[in-house]
């Protein structure tokens, strides 16, 4: 059995930490033959260390199945948009109050001129993320000028609106000027934006054909709605108590919040499936 696992409101608490309990459940997981997958909206470097240094996960999703890390090997998948592109999006982004981030090389990087408390609270970014946003974002120096470099390369956009009726007017002109992206969210007031094609789903059914997986024997965990491909994709998939409704209707079952350390109730899972 392989786990693939969501971090914001799965595997991660309230407060975006991993709990300990979690982190002792993955090791006897780990030792009893169950891997697990981190599958995550987030770029590599955006991860909690917790999880990119615990010798008891192998392979990490991220940038919403951008790319794929694999432990002692770094990165053995990627979808990079076309310069054209990531410049295509960016201006039309532009046109609105927005915070944008690009997901560069694994790193989230930033307008320095944006990155401080008042442009975190203007711009709406949700209180209980901003810890991670202080922790892990870069901020860059005059931003715009990263997009006049031809050979700068992004893996993923994720952009927070001050205001949702721009959200929505973004959304509708993306899908229309640039048919080949794919867009989610997991945020309220946020759009993920990638190559079409490239979801979570997407990034297990790579690592499943890669590794010699069957897609059969994965059992997702998720919470939002950029985990619904995942959950597509996956032989099995629970949805969290905290989950969005969209997720819960097409999940296997409904489990313990991301509070109940979710790990913990996969063991028990887990020894029921053997028990059967």
């Amino acid at each position: 059995m392989i786990i693939a696992t969501d971090l914001d409101g799965t595997l991660l608490s309230s407060d975006t930490t991993v709990s300990r309990e979690n982190l002792e459940a993955l090791k006897r997981l780990y030792q009893n033959g169950v891997r697990t997958v981190i599958a995550t909206g987030r770029t590599f470097y955006e991860i909690p260390p917790e999880l990119t240094e615990c010798e008891y996960i192998d392979y990490f999703i991220y940038s919403n199945g951008a790319a794929i890390y694999k432990r002692g090997e770094g990165v053995i998948f990627s979808s990079l948009l076309s310069h054209e592109c990531t410049a295509g999006v960016y201006k039309l982004l532009n046109t609105a109050e927005t915070f944008i981030e690009f997901y560069t090389s694994g790193i989230p990087v930033v307008d320095k001129d944006k990155f401080h408390e008042n442009g975190f609270a203007y711009y709406r970014i949700d209180p209980e993320f901003l810890p991670e946003m202080r922790r892990s974002r870069r901020g860059v120096e005059n931003f715009a000028s990263l997009i006049e470099d031809k050979a700068f390369q992004v893996e993923m956009f994720d952009v927070f609106f001050r205001n949702m009726q721009e959200r929505t007017e973004c959304f509708k002109r993306i899908k229309t000027l640039f048919p080949e992206l794919e867009i989610t969210t997991s945020m309220t007031n946020n759009l993920e934006i990638m190559n079409k094609g490239i979801h979570k789903g997407s990034g297990l059914e790579k690592l499943c054909e890669t590794e010699g997986f069957a897609l059969s024997d994965i059992v997702a965990l998720g919470d939002s709605r950029n985990d619904l491909s995942l959950f597509k994709a996956a032989g099995r998939s629970f949805a969290v108590s905290n989950a969005c409704e969209e997720l819960k209707r097409i999940s296997n079952g409904i489990i313990c919040s991301n509070d109940e350390h979710v790990m913990c109730y996969m063991e028990k899972f887990v020894e029921e499936s053997v028990l059967a």
